[in-house]
């Protein structure tokens, strides 16, 4: 089995030699590949964009967890306002997106 993950024409992606070139992961350390050829040994390549991935994965989890305590810290002040508007129009578009609702009578 071979897998080849590469960062070609995704916006902001470095296109240096580095990025270009082909590694396969053999015991603990990654040598160059060689070819396409089959092989009985499973190899996997992966891009700088799985990194990239993992960075914007990481950020993202970050700010969803920093907003997650500041939503408790102002819950437990008692001070969270529910905006009804905002609140009723998402729950009606949510409604209208999901489709019919069908019966099971």
């Amino acid at each position: 089995m071979r897998i080849r993950l590469q960062n070609d024409g995704v916006a902001g992606a470095s296109t240096s030699a580095a990025s270009q070139t082909n590694l396969t992961q053999s015991g603990s350390s990654a040598t160059p590949a060689s070819g396409l050829g089959s092989s009985a040994a499973d190899q996997v390549e992966i891009s700088s964009l799985s990194e990239n991935v993992a960075n914007a994965s990481s950020a993202l989890e970050t700010q969803q967890a920093d907003r997650v305590s500041h939503l408790a810290a102002v819950y437990a002040q008692g001070q969270y306002q529910v905006d009804s508007v905002q609140l009723s129009h998402a729950l009606v578009s949510h409604a209208l997106a999901s489709g019919p609702v069908e019966n099971d009578d």
